[in-house]
């Protein structure tokens, strides 16, 4: 810790020290509330489960897989479906709502992916009309929503539990943060709107959100009270997939099986392994291996709390924070179980295990770059891909024309999903057979396949990472606001936070009897080091030109191979610079081995060792002319 450092922590210190008094002005006020019965004692538990849709064209069939999961796991824990409410897109309406599109299964569909004949072939998305059998269904509108707190919510008592669950999309307030939405069925529920409905409930109804929405976050305000909003509610409390401003993991149309990725389905899976929300919370931190930041509503409370003493103490947050963490860590042992959880969250994401917000930010910085540099490079080896694979294509065309009157738009878009499902395995019998036919175009098709899929993997765990490292820093501000909450005098704020963790620790049914599948955690990411080391793997090679193919009549009078480019463009300082190539050569490729395909530069380049130097033959003034261009790295 340097001086500031020092001077800050004994000023805090200082302040925290004080033998009695109420406080800073900005602590949140303890919740006032009638006396109700303990959690656990006896209380019913209800379900609402909300799949607003929006319409049909977002209304996807991920969201009702949710739904559906969740009310299984929910009548497997003893609630009678009668008590499990589903309030999903337009309810009974048999009208097609529902946008449904099948996974495409064929195994060499690659080949083709990403082409022009992909939009024609690939599986299209159908509206089917969604239905949920042996659960009672209404629209996912405000009006049904608000007439069953109206008349149904009623029958709820002191010490009864109502599960608010949320998948769908979320909008974005960009006005106010604590005030987003869900989307419903044609309509939106905003934070406020939700805090009304839920305030119709009897006293000592407990409502405890699971939300997997974009901006889920900013439902965590709902702790506090609508006209007091620096005073908590106390039977109110939440989980997230994400933060206020952050989109959570996206959804699609397609049914993903087996692989059922995203917050909701890890939730799902851990709950069946610990039986209550807190743990299953705990444990979505590891396994939800996408770049949500899983948050819960006590959270909220704490950071919100140390954002206004840190103010009254008129410190920097991070400087506040970490003298906290340094009481924290000063000797003591009943931290060891939190700090543990970060070592957990860093060893699964490959990353690192701080100890305080400034060591964080600094290890952090090195990922915004790298997952730039791995973004960059996995575009490009994709272009690259798609280029070849559309010559692969041309070429199986001009073998077998017979398949051009069969991929045709008018025709493709005339025939039936099963007849067109038929027609695509055809297509790629042939295809593949041909391909089998030329071994030195197959295996560059696959290296190139290898080595893209390699560099989009990387660049996804990157973005995983960065929304780990924002799992680490919500961590840490736990950990420093319960050192807050342990120092500080003022008991108000320390039974607020108290009354938030009671109404977190739902537990569903009885004890759990996960699988080996469910109990098992997945493999950790490699470490931060490998990822950087993968960069030397997927290093593009870069030659520093911009160019186009000839036309086919200047080709022909020149008698120029199909791969043979014109320079249109050379970068200052670039290895072709160096070489010096200008605007206006024509690149026909290596010595003896022209190229031969369109953009086949673009390739010889990417796939040439960095550093390496390679002959290139130039027609320049209708002269030939040999240079020799020492590859570099690309640039970002």
């Amino acid at each position: 810790m340097n001086l500031l450092q020092c001077a800050l922590a004994l000023a805090l210190f200082a302040w925290l020290g004080v033998a009695c008094g109420e406080g800073p002005s900005t602590e949140l006020e303890a919740p006032r509330r009638a006396a109700r019965p303990a959690l656990g004692s006896g209380g019913r538990t209800w379900a609402l489960l909300i799949n607003g849709g929006g319409k049909p064209a977002i209304n996807y069939q991920s969201h009702l897989l949710h739904v559906r999961e969740l009310a299984q796991l929910l009548l497997a824990n003893g609630i009678p479906g009668k008590r499990i409410l589903v309030f999903s897109s337009d309810g009974t309406d048999p009208a097609p709502d529902l946008a449904v599109r099948d996974l495409q299964t064929e195994k060499y569909f690659w080949l083709i992916e990403d082409l022009a004949i992909t939009r024609s072939l690939h599986q299209e998305i159908r509206y089917e009309n969604s239905t949920l059998e042996g659960l009672e269904v209404h629209p996912a509108t405000k009006e049904a929503l608000t007439l069953w707190f109206e008349l149904e919510g009623e029958r709820l008592e002191s010490g009864d539990t109502l599960l608010f669950y949320v998948t769908d999309h979320g909008t974005k307030n960009k006005e106010d943060l604590d005030n987003n939405a869900i989307v419903l069925w044609g309509e939106d529920l905003s934070v406020n709107e939700f805090k009304r409905m839920i305030a119709r409930l009897p006293e000592g109804v407990r409502v405890v959100s699971l939300m997997s929405q974009c901006f889920s976050g900013s439902f965590a305000n709902a702790i506090y009270s609508l006209e007091e909003p620096g005073r908590t509610v106390g039977d109110v409390c939440g989980f997230y997939s994400s933060s206020a401003s952050r989109r959570a993991y996206g959804c699609y149309p397609e049914n993903r099986g087996k692989q059922n990725v995203g917050h909701s389905f890890r939730f799902f899976e851990a709950i069946r392994v610990h039986g209550n929300l807190v743990d299953a919370h705990e444990r979505v931190l590891l396994t939800d291996r996408t770049p949500d930041v899983p948050n819960r509503s006590s959270d909220h409370f704490l950071e919100r709390l140390l954002r206004g003493a840190a103010s009254d103490s008129e410190l920097e947050l991070e400087a506040f924070v970490d003298a906290l963490l340094e009481t924290a860590r000063a000797g003591e042992t009943r931290y060891d179980e939190q700090f543990a959880r970060i070592d957990h969250v860093g060893q699964a994401f490959g990353s690192f295990s701080p100890r305080s917000l400034e060591e964080l930010a600094a290890r952090a910085r090195q990922i915004p770059g790298l997952g730039r540099e791995l973004r960059s490079y996995a575009r490009r080896w994709k272009t690259t891909l798609d280029d070849l694979k559309r010559e692969n294509l041309r070429q199986f065309y001009r073998v077998y024309p017979s398949w051009l009157e069969y991929v045709k738009p008018g025709y493709l878009e005339s025939l039936e999903p099963a007849e067109k499902r038929r027609l695509t395995r055809s297509l790629l019998v042939d295809l593949v057979a041909f391909t089998d036919l030329h071994p030195a175009r197959s295996e560059r098709l696959e290296a190139l396949r290898t080595i893209s899929t390699e560099a989009q993997t990387a660049s996804y765990r990157m973005n995983v990472r960065r929304g780990a490292v924002l799992r680490i820093r919500s961590l840490l501000l736990r950990i420093a606001g319960l050192v807050y909450l342990e120092r500080h005098r003022g008991g108000s704020a320390r039974a607020a936070f108290k009354e938030i963790e009671t109404c977190e620790a739902l537990h569903l049914g009885g004890e759990p009897i996960p699988t080996q599948r469910e109990r098992a955690l997945p493999p950790p990411f490699p470490p931060l080091v490998e990822e950087s080391e993968l960069l030397s793997n997927v290093l593009p090679g870069w030659m520093g030109i911009e160019f186009k193919p000839l036309p086919p009549r200047v080709r022909e009078r020149m008698q120029l191979e199909r791969g043979a480019v014109r320079v249109t463009k050379v970068f200052p300082g670039s290895p072709a610079d160096d070489a010096g190539i200008r605007v206006g050569d024509i690149v026909i490729g290596p010595p003896g081995a022209p190229f031969l395909e369109p953009r086949q530069i673009r390739e010889w380049t990417m796939t040439s060792i960095v550093g390496e130097e390679r002959p290139l033959i130039l027609l320049r003034h209708r002269g030939r002319k040999q240079v020799r261009i020492r590859i570099g790295a690309a640039p970002i």
